[in-house]
């Protein structure tokens, strides 16, 4: 008897929250089953997840090494090393045209992180975030595991699905949104907006006072014409980004945010 009770409260301790009860990423779960084929010896064209098939630059792995070799990996500043936020910066300023502080970027551990600590200092739970459709899923995964409402808007290819100002605006008159993530170029739909309508959406969203997010890891990954930032045409705007796609190296797991001031 006191066996059972108490195998019956060891279940309690191990119970999952109900904030873990959100629908898996199936890239990750193909991507296991992949994993397992291989290991077995079998042959895998991967088409699951988004790895560059380029190397890490060798700069990069160079440093790499250097540090390693050193001796010591000590803890950074919070926010990250000072030089690696002061080259951000100075990136910004290269690519874009665009003066951004170094004390408005944050290093984060890939752009997931980015996106769970944008969330969790923009964001109160029961709030309600856009996200289109299609989309990628883990937008509305981690807002929904971080107790907001993500707030799924159809995109069509009559507008290449971009959202526009005028859709955002049509879902915050049916219940007010508190913020808006957009990614461009966009996973999976490829679509990339211009500066126009970029602009025309972050101003649609600040008119109303709904927060925006802009997704742009896989800016430098374009051909027609050339990524603009949100950093370019908003101080408020947060920004999320990472080393994992123009620089090949999705298993390094470092990202950034450029966040507004107050921020």
């Amino acid at each position: 008897m006191l066996e059972a009770t108490l195998r019956d409260r060891a279940k309690g301790l191990v119970q999952a929250s109900g904030r873990s009860d959100v629908p898996p990423f199936m890239v990750m779960d193909v991507m296991a089953a992949a994993a397992r084929i291989e290991a077995s010896g079998g042959h895998v064209i991967h088409m699951e997840v988004g790895q560059p098939s380029a190397p890490a630059p060798k700069a990069a792995i160079a440093a790499a090494h250097a540090a390693l070799e050193s001796g010591r990996l000590d803890y950074t500043s919070a926010l990250g090393l000072p030089s690696l936020r002061e080259r951000i910066a100075r990136h910004y300023r290269e690519t874009y045209r665009c003066d951004v502080s170094a004390e408005r970027i944050v290093i984060t551990t890939g752009s997931s992180g980015a996106f769970i600590l944008a969330f969790l200092a923009m964001f109160e739970p029961g709030d309600r975030v856009a996200v289109t459709v299609p989309g990628y899923p883990p937008y509305r995964h981690i807002l929904t595991a971080l107790g907001c409402e993500p707030v799924l808007i159809e995109t069509s290819s009559e507008n290449r699905h971009a959202l526009t100002g005028d859709a955002l605006l049509a879902a915050h008159r049916k219940r007010p949104l508190k913020g808006v993530l957009v990614g461009s170029p966009a996973n999976p739909t490829g679509t990339m907006m211009s500066r126009e309508a970029l602009n025309g959406l972050i101003s649609a969203a600040e008119g109303a006072g709904i927060r925006f997010i802009s997704d742009e890891i896989y800016h430098g990954l374009d051909y027609a014409f050339t990524a603009t930032s949100a950093a370019e045409l908003s101080p408020h705007a947060v920004v999320i980004n990472s080393f994992s796609k123009y620089f090949c190296m999705t298993g390094w797991r470092v990202g950034w945010m450029v966040l507004p001031q107050p921020l």
